[in-house]
């Protein structure tokens, strides 16, 4: 009997990862570092620490790893930001190496999450968070992902949601502009899934649910408040082997690296809550 296929390598695979240089973004950014992928950190204001992260990958793992500004929610910025990316690792990468002009992988990671009591979120806010948490995702998928329908090897989309916003999802008080923004993150997968397969096959398009998780334990994070780390204890349905028992960002980062190997996974929404949606 034949062994079963291995899963795709990451190795020398351009990644984008939005939203990179803090939290559950820069532990994908780190995982799939460590997978041998090279990486493009997308941060807004976050600079420094994007700057700081890409340092860390490339002495860390000897990856090749670049920091790239924008305001994802400007007009353009996902044609622009997908072009920079393409052309920088093409420039500096290797000749003979068949990823070279190629994006491989884009992790849609970024987002904003305002906390307003309902009586007092306003129109902007939800615009703001639509903005940044369904449209730029959406306009970043299509450019990465027609791109990856012209190339041979195909690629992969990963769009973070939210498991509170799932179907069988429980979402919390005091984030009513950020809840509906996030919700929309499965039904886009599954449409995107199914348009970017019709024009190569090799082209897939995943999803990430967590609920909620610790980041502290990530380079630069800062410690979280007690009560966090009890709340992400209390509402999973399973406890961690690791010290604290709770879900972490590296378990988040974990599944979207799974999600990105496996070759006959698309149009999966995947809940990352330690089953706390059963809890």
């Amino acid at each position: 009997m034949e062994n079963p296929p291995l899963p795709l390598s990451l190795e020398s695979r351009v990644v984008l990862v939005t939203g990179g240089a803090r939290r559950v973004g820069k532990a994908i950014a780190i995982e799939l570092a460590r997978r041998g992928a090279r990486l493009a950190i997308h941060c807004n204001s976050s600079v420094e620490a994007a700057r700081d992260l890409c340092a860390l990958l490339e002495e860390r793992y000897g990856t090749d790893a670049e920091p790239f500004q924008a305001d994802i929610t400007e007009d353009g910025a996902a044609e622009d930001l997908v072009d920079r990316v393409t052309r920088h690792f093409a420039r500096f990468g290797d000749a003979d190496d068949e990823h070279v002009g190629l994006i491989d992988v884009l992790v849609n990671s970024a987002a904003v999450w305002p906390e307003k009591p309902l009586e007092e979120f306003t129109a902007d806010d939800a615009r703001r968070c639509y903005e940044v948490n369904t449209l730029a995702p959406l306009l970043l998928a299509r450019t990465a992902g027609l791109r990856m329908a012209d190339q041979p090897t195909g690629g992969v989309v990963i769009n973070l949601g939210d498991m509170a916003t799932a179907h069988d999802g429980s979402p919390y008080p005091g984030y009513p502009a950020y809840h509906p923004s996030k919700a929309a993150i499965p039904g886009m997968t599954r449409a995107l899934a199914i348009e970017l397969a019709r024009r190569n096959r090799r082209v897939r398009v995943n999803a990430v649910l967590p609920g909620p998780v610790i980041c502290q334990h990530l380079p630069g994070e800062p410690e979280e408040p007690e009560s966090r780390k009890q709340h992400a204890r209390d509402v999973a349905l399973v406890a961690t082997p690791e010290e604290g028992g709770y879900g972490r960002a590296e378990h988040v980062a974990h599944a979207v690296a799974m999600l990105v190997e496996n070759p006959f996974l698309s149009g999966v929404c995947l809940p990352v809550d330690g089953g706390g949606r059963l809890a």
